[in-house]
């Protein structure tokens, strides 16, 4: 439990620390980006700390390209 306190609150401080910059300069869009990639990279980071099994990001690949690939398939006559 401290780990996961301890990774948020340094990407609590990471966010501190650039955000007003980026809202001084009226940069909605990369505040968004910057949010987003710092909340996913926080959660992860909470993972790796805690050792939880995390699925590989070919599985998703998988799901995407079976359903495309049997329609070509069947389109083309493979």
């Amino acid at each position: 439990m401290l780990i996961t306190i301890v990774i948020i609150c340094i990407g609590l401080a990471i966010a501190a620390k650039d955000l007003p910059g980026l809202y001084r300069k009226h940069l909605f869009k990369d505040m968004f980006v910057y949010i987003i990639m710092l909340g996913l990279g926080t959660w992860l980071s909470i993972l790796a700390a805690k050792l939880e099994v995390t699925p590989s990001p070919l599985i998703l690949i998988e799901i995407i390209y079976n359903p495309v690939n049997a329609f070509v398939s069947r389109v083309f006559g493979f």
